[in-house]
């Protein structure tokens, strides 16, 4: 018997609405009193001028200092946030400048590089994308592939809770896939009782994925140094469809296209390649990367595939062809996480930097950039900076954005991308988070091997193994 636990906690709301920062109010004046000595019409250091906003506009002997809307990316940002290896740290000779000044001028450039009140942001794509809601399914079809009569398979023999690798729910039914010590588990959302297990003799699962349809289960992973593999599964019988890929190392990100015919993988080999997956032949290698390959993901209607990798690198290819497309520049560390929004239209990635960027998919600009949510609360003294990075993210239906990171609390974005909800910080690591599709609820998986269902108003744990 599955235990289940029901804890009500309130919501944390933040307001979306931001203040206007102009670089004549807010700006300058931090300039003033720390900058000028080194970077003003007198004394251009390096090129500099920020006494005056064409200056900063123009930046210094070393090209531009501040990108419109890209506040991470700017130079200016990098060198007073002092957060980023190799960059000089600003104010020279003298103390960081406080956290809300940082705070100001990261917003100003985020916000567009107003110079006053009467300015228009700078940048095409300073302004969220709007969500646009696709029908993608016919709901008079019913279809809610679901496991029926699958073979019994007993739970792996561990000595201690297996970490939850992998999470996935159906985008058609109230499902939910849990990867286990060589098994997955399945849930029954409605019942609240197990679906079944699936063996996965290869090792250990580090990615589940759903088709579009919801009929096909993709498992990737594998064992350390000896072999990754991706199997596909039928959802209602739970019998093998196709083992795609021979890789001498595990398979650390997968998935399946959405019209189900190709089978993308990456992992520590750096190559991302893509299978047909009616016969697994090798469709195309991409060799871009310079680090492990930690994440990937098809676009919702098929036509864009995202990769990203340790080093905090991530790339759009042409899908069909394999073309590279855009090269998206922002993290400063591993990226954990990819997720599409259902349009298409954005892209949110999450890495060990703490980040979580959402892309605009036609150009490669960040629409938005959150570095603080997910920091931790300190409980004593801190020596050095926390660990704040994001383990997981995904669309939910209505365009928003939940996550999970280091601070052990779920969190969810408005589809601007603004900090919206929360719950209370859990007593265990969150490792991975999914939206489900048919009962609106959050599942979270934690170190513990626990799944947590949230609903917005009340959660609920348990335990797949049991």
């Amino acid at each position: 018997m599955l235990a289940l636990a029901a804890i009500l906690f309130s919501l944390t709301m933040q307001s979306p609405v931001a203040k206007r920062i102009t670089y004549e109010d807010d700006v300058k004046p931090i300039f003033q009193g720390h900058c000028l000595t080194c970077h003003s019409a007198a004394q251009m250091t390096a090129g500099l001028n920020l006494e005056a906003y064409p200056g900063v506009l123009k930046g210094g002997g070393s090209g531009d200092v501040v990108k419109p809307g890209r506040s991470a990316a700017s130079l200016l940002y990098q060198v007073i946030a002092q957060d980023v290896d190799g960059v000089p740290r600003m104010p020279f000779g003298q103390p960081k400048l406080s956290d809300r000044e940082i705070a100001i001028i990261r917003e100003w450039i985020d916000q567009g590089l107003l110079a006053d009140y009467t300015s228009t942001p700078k940048g095409e794509a300073a302004a969220p994308v709007a969500f646009k809601a696709v029908d993608t399914w016919n709901e008079t079809e019913k279809l809610q592939p679901m496991p029926l009569n699958l073979a019994s398979v007993p739970p792996s023999d561990v000595t201690r809770p297996h970490p939850v690798t992998a999470l996935a729910a159906s985008p058609r039914a109230p499902l939910l896939a849990v990867a286990g010590h060589e098994q997955i588990f399945l849930y029954n959302l409605k019942t609240h009782s197990s679906a079944g297990i699936l063996p996965f003799p290869e090792g250990i699962p580090y990615v589940l994925r759903f088709s579009f349809d919801g009929t096909t289960l993709l498992a990737g992973g594998g064992r350390g140094v000896q072999q990754g593999k991706v199997v596909l599964y039928d959802v209602r019988t739970g019998k093998r469809i196709a083992v795609i890929g021979n890789e001498r190392d595990i398979v650390l990100a997968a998935d399946i296209s959405p019209d189900g015919k190709k089978v993308a993988l990456g992992g520590p080999g750096k190559v991302a390649k893509v299978f047909s997956a009616s016969d697994g032949q090798l469709l195309y290698e991409i060799r871009k990367h310079t680090d492990w390959i930690t994440a990937l993901s098809f676009s919702p209607d098929g036509t864009l595939l995202a990769t990203a990798d340790r080093a905090g690198g991530i790339f759009l290819w042409n899908s069909p062809s394999g073309a590279i497309l855009i090269n998206l520049a922002e993290h400063k560390d591993s990226v954990t996480t990819l997720a599409w929004r259902s349009d298409s239209r954005v892209l949110a990635s999450g890495g060990e930097d703490g980040e979580l960027v959402l892309w605009n998919a036609q150009d490669g600009f960040p629409i938005l950039t959150d570095t603080k949510t997910h920091v931790p609360k300190a409980n004593g003294p801190v020596y050095g900076k926390p660990p704040s990075g994001i383990l997981s993210c995904d669309f939910l239906v209505d365009g928003r954005v939940v996550t999970v990171g280091r601070d052990r609390i779920i969190h969810i974005f408005g589809s601007d991308g603004k900090p919206q909800s929360s719950t209370s910080t859990f007593d265990q690591l969150l490792t991975k988070v999914a939206g489900t599709a048919i009962t609106n609820v959050i599942a979270a998986g934690d170190y513990n091997g626990r799944v947590i269902l949230w609903d917005g108003h009340k959660t609920e744990f348990f335990d797949p193994s049991r």
